[in-house]
């Protein structure tokens, strides 16, 4: 593929789009630029610049690449870079192979999400490395049977679930796998983040043989996501159920506890399993203080730093399950 470049955002809005395909492969050697800095300054949404002051940002930035109601795509060996918005974005399809990508944008470029998955299903994402201003790769409501394997993360926002239920919104997200990956210099690590007041579920993940370089936040649920100090507490939750971390080693930045699971009131998670999760300080003194509220789960082996305030057992009062129900 020879290399395309991006135009004036004022003349291109709309980015490469690919609608209703079906055994479609692309694939090549080239590089795809986006020139990005063009829309990570318009003044619209604030971003942190360098000197950790807020700054202008993306108004109506284009994602890169999309990818909707299609089914049977392979997209292989491509280098995506600087993209004013998400580099690539699959919505409504089935049956996704990514292999051997290369994405990239600068740390401090904003919403510049390297994957994002929503509404799609059996989707898998290989040997890929990305590093960007936002979520290495994002998993949207509506997606199921996701596999992610041997992907090297960062500098990014890790890897996200999320966020779901905004809106009050319906979000449903189940049977997802992430294993033999990298994530290194990165805000977060593996992170699920919901709105209150959403409905649904996060059920089935798995999360395996993962290595951390200097993260915050290495192992995230937070269910009290929110964009600004407007939000307010409710009482419906998307439920987290049945997620299991195994083989979570590394180090993390100690301005954050590496471990953080904050729960909705509410609608407790449930069945959180922990095995060989060894987490040290990249620099500094271990900080041994994880944090859990209304969190239920086992450590089938013991974790560093010490985990021990998940529950046992079952919550007492479980909300409505048709709440739960995912259509």
């Amino acid at each position: 593929m020879d290399r395309i470049h991006g135009r004036n955002p004022i003349a291109e809005i709309n980015g490469l789009c690919f609608i209703d395909f079906d055994q479609m492969s692309l694939n090549g050697t080239g590089t795809i630029e986006g020139n990005g800095d063009k829309w990570w300054d318009l003044p619209c949404k604030p971003h942190r610049s360098a000197d950790g002051k807020t700054t202008s940002g993306p108004c109506g930035s284009p994602a890169m690449m999309r990818f909707f109601m299609s089914s049977n795509l392979k997209v292989s060996g491509l280098k995506i870079q600087n993209s004013p918005q998400f580099h690539m974005i699959f919505n409504g399809c089935q049956g996704v192979q990514i292999d051997r990508l290369s994405i990239s944008s600068p740390k401090l470029s904003p919403n510049t999400d390297g994957i994002h998955v929503e509404n799609s299903k059996a989707v898998g994402i290989y040997n890929t490395m990305i590093s960007n201003g936002d979520d290495c790769i994002s998993i949207g409501p509506g997606t199921a049977n996701v596999d992610i394997d041997g992907v090297t993360c960062g500098p990014s926002h890790g890897i996200s679930i999320g966020s779901l239920g905004v809106h009050n919104s319906q979000a449903c997200v189940s049977n997802l796998t992430v294993k033999n990956t990298i994530i290194k210099e990165s805000d977060n690590g593996l992170r699920i983040k919901t709105w209150q007041g959403g409905m649904g579920s996060v059920t089935g993940l798995r999360f395996e043989n993962i290595q951390m370089e200097n993260v915050r936040n290495c192992i995230i649920i937070d269910q009290y996501y929110c964009l600004s100090k407007e939000c307010h507490n409710q009482t419906s939750a998307v439920h987290v159920n049945d997620v299991s971390y195994k083989n979570i080693k590394g180090t993390y930045d100690v301005r954050t506890p590496p471990i953080h699971f904050a729960c909705s009131d509410t609608v407790a998670c449930t069945n959180i399993t922990l095995s060989d999760v060894e987490l040290f300080p990249y620099e500094g003194e271990l900080v041994d203080d994880p944090f859990c509220w209304n969190a239920y789960g086992t450590q089938e082996t013991w974790t560093i730093p010490p985990i021990n305030c998940l529950r046992e057992g079952d919550p007492e009062t479980v909300a409505d399950p048709s709440a739960f129900e995912c259509s």
